[in-house]
């Protein structure tokens, strides 16, 4: 994996992020094992729905891929593959959501070993750019209704809006003017498929100027309107 070697044992779960490279240089006889991927989308998607995960945990799972697991563990893992397997066949209205909910499941099982990660870690082991990466992160949750300009975030943290944008992408993934669109539609869809808010309630709520700079930004970067979306949900 990314030119490093490792052997695979029993009750061991990997887990590849995207762009890793892997390759297999050999097995045993009876080596088996079970598996299953997730497009970028869908990945995505999942996270999304987390509202508590911090950006730094992208770049602890792109350093570790490999979770060696007590016995009790790994059949908690063998349940959810199961589970996972039996919900891709059910019709695809259902089956979305369901799928959605169990790899919830799996990746705050993951977030808690990272959380114990950065519990137990001496303090001065964390990396300028990670700490600038959720100092954004903390700065984003309390803001980003009212501030979608990566230059607001920028200033506050005394940095330019280019440093700023190349460290969150580097140890996050996504770059924060997407952490900022995401989290603000995350909210959106939410208020649109959970609650009886009208568009006009969930603009004012969501802290837009209007309902059209609302229907806007919701259409631009999903290509449906608010209320297609919410007619889509039903």
């Amino acid at each position: 994996m990314d030119s490093q070697e490792y052997t695979i044992h029993p009750h061991d779960v990997f887990v590849f992020m995207p762009g890793l490279l892997v390759s297999v240089i050999e097995t045993s006889p009876h080596f088996t094992t079970n598996y299953f991927t997730l497009s970028n989308t869908f990945f995505y998607d999942v996270i999304k729905t987390i509202r508590s995960f911090s950006p730094q945990f992208f770049s602890y799972m792109k350093s570790r891929f490999l979770y060696p697991l007590p016995e009790q563990e790994m059949q908690y893992f063998m349940n959810y593959y199961t589970l996972l397997k039996s919900r891709i066949k059910l019709p695809k209205s259902f089956s979305r959501e369901a799928i959605i909910a169990l790899l919830r499941i799996i990746f705050l099982d993951l977030y808690n070993d990272f959380e114990n990660y950065i519990n137990h870690r001496n303090n001065t082991s964390t990396t300028r750019k990670e700490d600038l990466t959720h100092r954004f992160y903390t700065l984003m949750m309390d803001n980003y209704r009212e501030h979608k300009e990566v230059i607001f975030y920028a200033d506050k943290l005394h940095v330019s809006s280019k440093y700023l944008s190349e460290v969150v992408k580097e140890t996050s993934g996504k770059s924060p003017k997407d952490w900022i669109i995401d989290y603000s539609l995350l909210e959106i869809k939410e208020l649109l498929k959970n609650s009886s808010l009208n568009i006009q309630e969930i603009t004012i709520r969501t802290k837009f100027l209007n309902q059209s700079a609302l229907g806007r930004f919701f259409k631009r970067h999903t290509n449906m309107s608010p209320s297609e979306y919410r007619e889509s949900t039903y």
